[in-house]
């Protein structure tokens, strides 16, 4: 029990993806009524009224654009795509010998847990995070937290220029594809060319982790994964410029050099990391993020 432990919450790696998110159209991310705006729909803003994307709202969208590509990228990795299967769904999985992830059968692990000792309901319990599918492993679920964090996105200092803009809108009754009389309503957005910066901290990641990660920003990178609401009326696009990867590894391979990371290597990092002051004192010089979203999905491709 005791090396299970020291295995399980010891520090292998620690990556740290920086980032500019620039939107090519218009954004809009709900803040709900609690705002002063006189918009039927405004954008969320800080306590300082200035707008910004919740890291839960990038995280989802790149969890989703992932989700779409695991089924087609490689045979060796699988997604339940937080789709909870119903027992005759879970009975078909079973005898077509699909691998079934934990978060697919919630509820028939709630019913295995009742009665049963804490011994036992452990013992469930790690057997359930051990079942996972991949992109619940990276990004969380019921039985294991995530490995990815993704921080708020804020806007650079001094950029913001106070200005939201308001698109009218009216609601359409789809038997008759006319407008709705007196259904008028308007949505605050925040205009093209506002900029946030992204920050994302991927910790204690398998090769799979990063080749997953790798693939969802490489979709941002070339202006594919569109955030935030009314989408399909073109809102929300959106490219990630100017990545760096900074990467902290500290046990296993050099994901550059393939070498095998030595005690000497190890500490000396570990040293560097925890007397550093500022990020670039704490990590070794930062990567292009380009190239290392691409050396990792092409690793996708070797393995196959």
């Amino acid at each position: 029990m005791a090396t299970e432990l020291a295995n399980r919450y010891l520090l292998r790696n620690r990556y740290l993806f920086k980032g500019r998110l620039v939107l090519q159209t218009a954004l809009h991310i709900g803040g709900g009524r609690g705002t002063l705006s006189s918009s039927n729909s405004p954008v969320v803003l800080t306590p300082e009224e200035i707008p910004f994307i919740p890291g839960s709202s990038f995280k989802g969208s790149l969890r989703s654009t992932v989700e779409k590509f695991v089924p087609t990228l490689t045979t060796s990795m699988f997604t339940c795509a937080l789709i909870e299967l119903s027992e005759e769904e879970l009975a078909e999985a079973r005898a077509r010998g699909e691998r079934i992830c934990s978060t697919a059968r919630q509820k028939e692990i709630t019913q295995e847990r009742r009665d049963k000792t804490p011994r036992e309901v452990e013992e469930i319990l790690k057997e359930a995070r051990k079942n996972c599918c991949h992109t619940c492993q990276l990004f969380g679920s019921p039985f294991a937290a995530a490995r990815i964090a993704v921080n708020d996105l804020y806007m650079p200092a001094g950029v913001w220029d106070n200005v939201l803009q308001i698109r009218d809108g009216v609601a359409i009754d789809r038997d008759s594809e006319k407008a709705k009389d007196r259904f008028k309503y308007d949505v605050e957005v925040v205009p093209a060319g506002a900029t946030f910066e992204l920050e994302i901290t991927l910790e204690d990641a398998t090769p799979q982790d990063l080749q997953l990660l790798s693939v969802g920003l490489s979709e941002f990178v070339h202006g594919f994964t569109p955030l935030g609401g009314l989408r399909s009326r073109g809102l929300g696009a959106c490219k990630l410029e100017n990545l760096q990867v900074f990467a902290l590894e500290l046990v296993g391979q050099d994901s550059q050099t393939g070498q095998e990371i030595d005690l000497t290597t190890r500490t000396r990092r570990l040293r560097t990391y925890l007397l550093g002051k500022t990020i670039e004192e704490k990590f070794p010089p930062p990567e292009d993020g380009l190239a290392f979203l691409n050396r990792h999905i092409a690793k996708l491709f070797e393995e196959e």
